[in-house]
């Protein structure tokens, strides 16, 4: 039994390989995002620490290439605007990034595929409060499980951490406020496969 076993895994594999030819997809999503944003004022030596939690839903396209079990892809994030009041500090904070991907997915012989993967690349970030706008570097890591319904179309659940930087202005005198941007996101997709 152990033998057999071992040879329908080696088929697997060896038709994977011999079926890993590049193909393209399409990717749309929708996230629940729970973002957690940490904001730091010193004024006159006197430092507020302030964290706003807010949960949102969020969209997200994507265009990629598969290769074998290695996905590649550009993406792009969109976010509603996080408002919050504490005291007379009102935020309305605007957050977007875009992305390189790079997932590797577990083959497994049937339609589901867990994946890894990580990310690369730039969000852009305006804080009306401070009036400051920022380019800042970001990175991703995301994990799920995918499901193939048909050659064309598949259907994934997963996870994302994404850390989009932060904004930092000197208002003068001391006073110097930042504001540090973290995701964390509950994803819902589908990909069509060319």
């Amino acid at each position: 039994m152990k033998k057999f076993l071992l040879l329908a895994g080696v088929a697997c594999l060896f038709s994977t390989a011999a079926n890993a030819g590049v193909s393209q997809y399409v990717a749309a999503r929708a996230s629940y995002d729970f973002n957690r944003v940490k904001v730091k004022h010193a004024e006159d030596g006197v430092i507020e620490r302030s964290k706003v939690n807010k949960e949102l839903i969020s969209p997200h396209i994507a265009y990629g290439v598969r290769s074998g079990y290695v996905r590649g892809e550009l993406e792009l994030n969109f976010s509603h605007p996080i408002k919050a009041n504490r005291d007379a500090y009102k935020m309305n904070l605007k957050k977007y990034s875009a992305m390189a991907n790079v997932y590797f997915d577990y083959l497994t012989c049937t339609p589901w595929t867990p994946y890894v993967g990580a990310g690369l690349g730039y969000s852009y970030l305006k804080e009306n409060f401070v009036h400051k706008s920022v380019y800042n570097l970001a990175w991703q890591a995301m994990a799920g499980i995918a499901y193939d319904i048909n050659s064309n179309w598949t259907i994934d659940a997963g996870y994302r951490y994404a850390d989009l930087g932060r904004i930092r202005k000197n208002l003068g005198e001391g006073n110097v406020t930042k504001t540090k941007v973290r995701d964390h996101e509950i994803m819902l997709g589908a990909r069509y496969n060319f």
